[in-house]
């Protein structure tokens, strides 16, 4: 036994060594095992998980480009009603046609449960996310970084509205069709072009909180403007809306992307129309007779001639 002391003993103080070096490792030594943020459920859709009952139950963002795609400029999301899904809407001919004229990506949302309509509770976040991993599993990381137009209908256009608070060195402009839920945010959004679509014969508490939104916005000189569909409810077609849409994104597009670069530029607001909100004439800015802070202010003569024959019956 003796001739063996020396090696049990040095077994014996390797295994108290290794134990005491065990319980002296701080916690910030420990590996972390990361959680995946979310899963594929196709090369193109992408579900992000929920992290508490507060941001959402649901969260998939489907991403679709035109066949020639290595010159997009900007990612189009479009958003639907409470607890609905666009992936349906980014199939569309219209959509997709005018994808391809402008050089945009589409952006299909499925967003339910939680208080979703709030970007800054997670579904903003998980957005930007699901952008950005789909891009980069297809060869476009480039797509990841680009900046957005947001445009959607009830719940969703509430979500455009708010994403523009939310991340507004990332949004171009956004549209918000008949989605009442919103109120007054900060002046962080007031220079991103911002178009809210009132149906006549919708919610009048609906409208008027939009209202108030577009005219809180115009009294600190924000480019915001409200137009108002006649003979149109809350659940009616949204066709008409959406060619008012696409006229105004395209003039955001022209005038706040700089050529060969996906870099933002400001709008002086000068620079733009006025639309009176009961009469419906339209101005050059400069030559408006009343007071500014009360009418709609529009991008363009090209999209304010739209804007005023889209109010009329």
């Amino acid at each position: 036994m003796k001739k063996h002391f020396p090696i049990i003993c040095i077994v014996v103080l390797s295994i108290t060594a290794c134990s005491f070096d065990a319980l002296d490792r701080k916690p910030s030594d420990t590996p972390v095992i990361s959680q995946p943020v979310g899963e594929f459920l196709d090369d193109w859709t992408f579900s992000v998980f929920s992290k508490t009952s507060l941001d959402f139950d649901e969260a998939k963002f489907r991403l679709w480009l035109p066949e020639n795609n290595h010159d997009i400029k900007a990612v189009l999301v479009i958003l639907s009603f409470s607890n609905g899904s666009s992936f349906g809407d980014i199939t569309l001919d219209e959509w997709k046609t005018y994808a391809e004229n402008e050089k945009l990506a589409l952006m299909g949302v499925t967003l339910r449960g939680g208080n979703y309509v709030d970007p800054e509770q997670g579904s903003g976040n998980a957005l930007i996310k699901a952008l950005d991993t789909i891009s980069f599993k297809n060869n476009l990381p480039d797509v990841g970084k680009l900046p957005l137009l947001l445009q959607g209908y009830s719940a969703g256009g509430v979500y455009s509205y708010n994403f523009s608070h939310f991340k507004p060195e990332r949004v171009i402009a956004f549209v918000n069709i008949r989605g009442g839920g919103i109120g007054t945010t900060s002046s962080t959004n007031n220079h991103i072009p911002g178009l809210m679509l009132l149906g006549e014969n919708d919610e009048p508490s609906r409208n008027q909180r939009m209202t108030n939104v577009v005219l809180s916005k115009r009294d600190e000189g924000g480019l915001f403007g409200l137009a108002i569909e006649p003979d149109m409810d809350h659940f009616g077609g949204l066709f008409t809306s959406w060619r008012l849409t696409r006229a105004f994104l395209s003039a955001a597009l022209d005038k706040r992307l700089t050529e060969d670069t996906n870099a933002l530029v400001s709008i002086p607001e000068n620079s733009g129309w006025l639309g009176n909100n009961t009469t419906k004439e339209i101005y050059n800015f400069d030559d408006y007779p009343n007071n500014t802070e009360n009418a709609s202010w529009l991008i363009n003569e090209t999209f304010a001639e739209k804007w005023k024959a889209y109010q009329e019956d």
